[in-house]
């Protein structure tokens, strides 16, 4: 599959597939709805700084909406209209698009998603990582959930459901935002073999490719893997190829969390465009990031390997998000043995002796910074000393090594530790940042008492901070990057652009103001800056907060 065609760098010569935008200029003899007998619009947004997800200069325009969709662009102030917002010093942009996110829980427990709302996020895409709910058995749930507690926490279905359709019924009619869904490797592998540590049979590597085709049939946009977490890292490439060509037939993509993102993170890179070549699936490298310092200063190299791939015809893009810190769940710092089976197993390990000890050592001897890692989550009071502490510093508390401490913080907690990484190189993260085909993924976690504050913050950090105080890009190629970019990804042609036909997923807000509030120490402040959301053309925010419309849909792809 030719990499797609609309995600070049401003001022590259290729329109999208689907023509250019049907823009209608303020002065345009065209413009038959400027008749005074044309019915009103339904909102009409005047005098707003419009960036429109291309690339291009902004420039001050009207919009006009009806029925959901951007019905006209240009000198509209004299249109009749149901409401009207002043737009002045506003800039009204697509909807910003959060191409990797987990909430696959909360959004079942919130429906409004709070957290990026307020950051202008319209459409949220879930199940990264390869971890998900669906599809699933009653048991194979019941073993997702708590071999993953230490990212979405402990909770309970509203109702039960074995495939992607019938989860996916659970958020119609009930989401402020609207939702598209990656078909999770672990679920996949867990519905077949469990949490075994072992390669698939070729009866069950069918197996699974059925069920990816199915999950593809019934609404997933691609398939999503994480190489580093168990059960995951124990497929084999046969098993892998099998789920990529599965997804390839329906036109989707896959989103890989590399196998290392450490020491392995040259191989593991390799690993991933060397899947999408053979497969000739597209690719979508998940939170791509130098971590550790023996990769610091290697960003200008990766993204090298990126574009030359690119030029051999691999599809591949890639996310990240705008700190130098990770999050992820303490037991994914186990040794990949240590991390096989489910729940009870794991914690059988933790218990016996003999296995401790090794798993104890093979963690002392990890070339990792220790003081580097905090704990931001736990389900007991006996260890709320630990939160936001180093692991190093824990060990140095209770007078043993770092290995003793994180056996038993897993050991106590059952597993249900949550733990941020402080591993990244600034100007890494920059560069990063400028490529023209990276976009921006929150990879936000609502769970722990200290959550990582990119689920708050990662959106208006990066236009605050890195656009506007920092200067890293021009504010159109930013906007290009959450809007037209991750929907070209997606194949969402209704959304990504303010163009007449789109869908009036837009955000309204003030360039000067915006910015993320939230930090390590309180990660759960809300973004500023962000004026007015709409989703359909429904208002969903405003500057008195969100307004309780849910308008939001399951997006399918096309």
């Amino acid at each position: 599959m030719k990499p797609l065609a609309n995600i070049a760098p401003i001022g590259h010569p290729h329109e999208p597939p689907w023509g250019p935008p049907n823009i209608l200029h303020e002065n345009s003899a065209d413009l038959e709805n400027t008749r005074d007998d044309t019915p009103p619009f339904d909102l009409l947004i005047t005098d707003g700084f419009v960036i429109d997800g291309t690339g291009r200069p902004g420039r001050v325009t009207d919009i006009g909406i009806r029925e959901g969709r951007i019905l006209a662009l240009g000198e509209l102030k004299g249109r009749s209209a149901r409401e009207r917002i002043e737009a002045k010093g506003l800039v009204v942009a697509p909807g910003f698009i959060d191409i990797h996110a987990h909430a696959d829980v909360s959004l079942l427990l919130d429906p409004t998603d709070e957290p990026r709302l307020r950051q202008g996020v319209t459409t949220v895409v879930f199940s990264n990582c390869g971890l998900g709910f669906a599809p699933a058995s009653e048991m194979s749930l019941a073993l997702l959930k708590r071999a993953y507690a230490g990212v979405f926490g402990s909770w309970e279905a509203p109702r039960p459901w074995r495939s992607v359709r019938e989860y996916l019924e659970l958020f119609v009619g009930r989401t402020t935002v609207n939702i598209a869904y990656l078909v999770p490797h672990a679920a996949v592998r867990a519905l077949v073999l469990g949490l075994e540590r072992r390669a698939a049979t070729e009866r069950e590597i069918a197996e699974m490719a059925d069920l990816v085709r199915q999950a593809m049939a019934e609404g997933a946009f691609g398939l999503s893997t994480g190489l580093a977490y168990a059960p995951m890292a124990f497929a084999t490439r046969e098993e892998l190829r099998a789920l990529l060509r599965a997804v390839g037939e329906w036109g989707g993509f896959f989103a890989i969390h590399l196998r290392d993102y450490f020491d392995g993170l040259d191989d593991a890179l390799t690993e991933a465009l060397t899947l999408a070549d053979e497969t000739g699936v597209p690719v979508q490298i998940s939170h791509l990031q130098t971590a550790g310092r023996g990769n610091w200063g290697k960003a200008e190299a990766l993204l090298e390997q990126l574009h030359r791939a690119r030029e051999r015809g691999v599809d591949v893009t890639f996310d990240s998000y705008p700190y130098t810190a990770g999050s992820t769940f303490l037991h994914a710092l186990l040794p990949e043995w240590a991390q096989a089976g489910d729940a009870e197993q794991i914690l059988t390990r933790l218990h016996d002796p003999l296995i401790r000890r090794r798993i104890i050592t093979e963690l002392n001897l990890a070339p990792r910074d220790w003081a580097s890692v905090t704990v931001s989550g736990l389900t007991t009071r006996r260890n709320a000393f630990a939160l936001g502490r180093s692991l190093a510093e824990i060990a140095r508390a209770r007078g043993i090594s770092v290995g003793e401490a994180i056996v038993q913080l897993l050991r106590e907690e059952e597993l249900q530790v949550s733990i941020i990484s402080h591993h990244g190189y600034e100007p890494d993260v920059c560069r990063i940042l400028r490529d023209p085909f990276h976009m921006i993924g929150s990879d936000g976690i609502q769970t722990g008492q200290r959550p990582h504050p990119r689920l708050y913050g990662a959106f208006a950090r990066f236009l605050g901070h890195y656009v506007r105080e920092r200067g890293l890009l021009p504010l159109e190629e930013a906007v290009r990057k959450i809007t037209a970019l991750p929907a070209a990804r997606l194949r969402l042609r209704d959304r990504g652009t303010v163009e007449v036909g789109k869908m009036a997923d837009l955000v309204l807000f003030d360039p000067q103001a915006i910015g993320d509030r939230a930090d390590y120490a309180h990660p759960r402040r809300f973004a500023r800056g962000i004026e007015y959301v709409l989703i359909r053309g429904h208002v969903v925010k405003d500057r008195s907060g969100l307004t309780g419309a849910r308008p939001g849909l399951v997006l399918h792809p096309g």
